[in-house]
Order: C-alpha cells, then sequence, then structure tokens
C-alpha cells in the first residue's frame, strides 16, 4: 500500500524530524544525496559523468552533497549553477563542501548537455507553486530537447508536487528520487508524463515520525487487490442483478459496452433498458443479457441490487423520464455520463451512489471551468462530494475514489484508454462489483483498479494506440 502525502504534509514531517528527532537539515541532505547516488548506480550503471543542474534553494543543496559524493566515486561531475548559488544554511554548506574538493560551479551551458551520461535537475524541490520566470523555462527547455537521460531529486523540476501540474514547463525525468514521502502530484495530471519511474527513501527517519500525520490518499500495489472467490454451492442469485440503462438513439453500443463488461465482472445477472428498437441487436451482441423496454423499469427496479445509468443515455425526453425514476427509487446507483449531465442541471444529494465524472464532468457538476478541476482534483473530489454524497470517482491520470473519509489514487492505467467507451466499461465493472455485495467504496475502489490494470495487460500486448474497450471487457 503506498502512501500520499500532501506538500504541506511533506514539509511539516521534514520540520519535526529536525525540531524533535535531533537531525539536522544537513543530515537529511546529505542521506538524500547518498540514495540518489545508488539510484544512478543502479539504473545508469555505465554512467561516468554527470551534469548536475543546481538551483538557490534545498533542491541545490542536494545536488551539491550528490556533486561530492559522486566525485569521491571517480565520477566526472561538472555543476551548472543557476542563478544565485545558495549562500546560507545546509544548502551553502553541501555547496562550500563541493567547492572544497575543487567542484566550482558554472554558469549553464546548454552544449554540455549533449556530453554527460545523466542530467542531475536539482533546480526546484515541492515547494514550487507558481509559474516559473522564462530564464527558469529556457533552461528546462534545453535539457527536455537535450533527450539525456535525466534524475530528478525530489520532484521534476516544475512540476506542482501537489497537484501534478506543469507550471509553464518542467523537466522530463527517467527517474524521481523522492524524500521522506511520497508526493501526490508525481501520481497526478502530467506528474504522470514527467516523473518517470518514482522512488523513495525515507531517509532513515524514525517510524513513529509519520504516526501523527495521516496519509493524504492511499494507492494499492498489485499485491493489495483483493480477490473475489466464488463458491461451488452457489448460483446466478448468488452474484447479484445488476440494471443498466441507457442506449439513447445512434448510442446503443454504449449500453452493450456497460452490459459485457457487468457480465465479465462476475454479476450473476444483468438486465439492460434501452429502446425498444435496440433489444433485439443487442441481445444478439451478448445473449446473456436481458433486455427491456423504458416502461418496464418499475417491475426490474425491484428485484436488482444495483442500478447504472448514463452509458449513451442522451438528453432527450426518454432519459429525463427514466433519470427520474431511477433518482426516486432508492436503490445503490452508478451515475455515469449523460446521467451526470442531468444531475449537474437538477443536483441533489444522495448517500447510496457511486459518480464517475471526468474533468469536464465534473465541472459541470460543480459549476466550475475543467482546468479549474484539474488544478486541484482532490479539492474537487472533496467538493463534489461535499455537493452530492455517496462515494465519487474523479477519472483522469491518476483516477481518485472518496466517500468523505478515505481517498483513494489509481497508478494504473494507459494513454490508450482515452477513447470513447472506456468509461462504460468502468460503469459496468463497478455495478457489477455493487450487485455481489461490495460496499459502494470497494466496489469503485477495486472496479477503478481492475479497469486500468487490465487494460495495462492489454496494451503491453498490442500497444496503446489500438486499444479498445472491448479489448478490456475480453481480457477481464
Amino acid at each position: 500500500m503506498l502512501k500520499l502525502y500532501s506538500v504541506e504534509q511533506a514539509q511539516a514531517i521534514d520540520r519535526q524530524a529536525i525540531e524533535h528527532h535531533s537531525l539536522s537539515g544537513l543530515v537529511l541532505m546529505k542521506r538524500a544525496a547518498e540514495f540518489a547516488f545508488e539510484l544512478l548506480q543502479q539504473h545508469w550503471p555505465q554512467a561516468r559523468r554527470l551534469y548536475i543542474i543546481c538551483g538557490i534553494g534545498k533542491n541545490g543543496g542536494d545536488g551539491y552533497a550528490l556533486a561530492k559524493i559522486a566525485h569521491i566515486a571517480g565520477f566526472k561531475v561538472q555543476i551548472a549553477q543557476v542563478e544565485q548559488p545558495p549562500r546560507h544554511g545546509d544548502a551553502a554548506s553541501t555547496r562550500q563542501e563541493a567547492e572544497a574538493l575543487g567542484l566550482t560551479p558554472q554558469t549553464f551551458d546548454p552544449q554540455q548537455l549533449a556530453l554527460t551520461d545523466v542530467v542531475v535537475d536539482a533546480l526546484f524541490g515541492i515547494g514550487l507553486n507558481r509559474p516559473l520566470d522564462p530564464s527558469w523555462l529556457q533552461v528546462i527547455t534545453h535539457v527536455n530537447e537535450a533527450q539525456r537521460p535525466v534524475l530528478a531529486l525530489d520532484v521534476p523540476s516544475g512540476l506542482d508536487a501537489n497537484n501534478g501540474q506543469v507550471l509553464g514547463g518542467a523537466i522530463r525525468a527517467d527517474h524521481t528520487a523522492s524524500f521522506i514521502v511520497n508526493k501526490i502530484g508525481l501520481f497526478l495530471n502530467d506528474g504522470l508524463d514527467y516523473a518517470g519511474q518514482v522512488h523513495l527513501s525515507d531517509l532513515s527517519l524514525p517510524p513513529t515520525l509519520l504516526d501523527n500525520f495521516s496519509p493524504l490518499a492511499t494507492s494499492w500495489d498489485v499485491d493489495d487487490l483483493p480477490s473475489l472467490n466464488r463458491m461451488y454451492n452457489s448460483h446466478k442469485g448468488t452474484y447479484g442483478t445488476a440494471l443498466l440503462i441507457g442506449g439513447n438513439s445512434h448510442m446503443m453500443g454504449a449500453l452493450a459496452l456497460a452490459g459485457q463488461a457487468c457480465l465479465r465482472a462476475g454479476t450473476g445477472l444483468v438486465k439492460l433498458i434501452s429502446r425498444a428498437e435496440h433489444l433485439t441487436a443487442l441481445a444478439q451482441m451478448q445473449p446473456e443479457l436481458m433486455t427491456y423496454e423504458a416502461r418496464d423499469f418499475h417491475k426490474l427496479s425491484g428485484k436488482t441490487k444495483v442500478i447504472a445509468i448514463g452509458p449513451g443515455l442522451g438528453i432527450d425526453s426518454w432519459a429525463w423520464d427514466l433519470f427520474e425514476k431511477v433518482c426516486k427509487s432508492k436503490q445503490p446507483l452508478v451515475l455515469d455520463a449523460d446521467a451526470l449531465n442531468c444531475l449537474a442541471l437538477e443536483p441533489f444529494l444522495y448517500e447510496r451512489w457511486i459518480l464517475t465524472p471526468h474533468p469536464a464532468e465534473a465541472g459541470r457538476l460543480l459549476e466550475r471551468p475543467t482546468q479549474v478541476i484539474q488544478n486541484d482534483r482532490v479539492n474537487a473530489i472533496q467538493q463534489l462530494h461535499k455537493r452530492y454524497g455517496g462515494v465519487i470517482v474523479l477519472k483522469g491520470a491518476g483516477t481518485l475514489i472518496y466517500d468523505g473519509e478515505q481517498l483513494a489514487l489509481c497508478r494504473a492505467g494507459n494513454p490508450g484508454m482515452a477513447v470513447g467507451g472506456m468509461g462504460d466499461v468502468l460503469t459496468g465493472i463497478i455495478a457489477g462489483l455493487v450487485a455481489q455485495g461490495l460496499s459502494l467504496f470497494d466496489a469503485a475502489r477495486l472496479g477503478v483498479e481492475l479497469h486500468a490494470r487490465t487494460a495495462d495487460r492489454v496494451a503491453a500486448e498490442r500497444g496503446e494506440r489500438s486499444l479498445l474497450p472491448s479489448d478490456v471487457i475480453n481480457a477481464l
């Protein structure tokens, strides 16, 4: 289980280590440098030339400490100092120690990038939260264009470690050496594209130090996924009934995908309500699906464990009539796609549903621009829960799941999932897990993980560009 923290939490933990555990900032800086050097040797064993680009603060101090260690180990080290070198505190101490060995910092020279084996990014630490000045952006652009291997210290420079947003520009790292705790921004939004592989060192801090700091979010490793064992002495009724609603004109496929995914998730019975003219085709696409017209809603709703509405629903009178009936049913619900757009127009709070918006839908639900949602996804999902209740699944790069108390982040998934129909598959999986008796939060979290990890397996075999939602269903 990976624990994720905010920048403010990470800074507070760092202060507490120094103030209450007799650890100096200089000791922590040198431990960070030792860890970064181990990563260098592990991932680039043939490297012998380092170009370490240092900023003006503590992150630059980490860079100077690394330069000293690498120099003593026999590496050819060059230090590029951007703007003024650190003159006070622990960072100044590591600079002085490096200079005592003859490692005199030079002005940043883009031509040196082509002559190095590994570039070390020690420009900015986790405290950066404003757009970068043009002079810094120019350095970052040169580093990215050089396409040399990059090790970032704590966070790739230019990336907001709280929300994973690029602040005008950011260094693309192959590996990031993260210190003390994992920062959530490395696993959200642009963080997934810029941080590369993230490695954490607690810098040998006392384990009890984190007792007073609850993680902002948690993220499952592969071994954390619970298994859904089936009993020999069982039948289709044991694994629940799900009712899925949608498939309006021109959008039958969305409901078909959701229904097929619901079956593959292990649901005992899956029933669909769609347009009358679609029912035969839906049954032919997947004979195990049971198909009904809208007029059958009341006789079906009382015999189901969960109702999912939204895939291909539309927003015409047919859709609105079904949406209003579903919202009055008092059943566990899963809302996606156009059902969320209907909800945005008539908002209300309900504790027995799972809402699965992508950022644009979340923006409509909160009456905010999409970019505002992306700028602070954690705050956005908290505001969604406050307004609508239940469990919220905020989809995107680093999908978040929140029930008002627990916040989970999914690290799996890939860009090949950016294709129409993928959200319909997720809706079907989650609904199937609710039908089988999982709590709303557990169904949402496990559904997101199964969806993303299955897509990763398919993409590893077939590539991301050709990944289809139906591929994920077949691989479930």
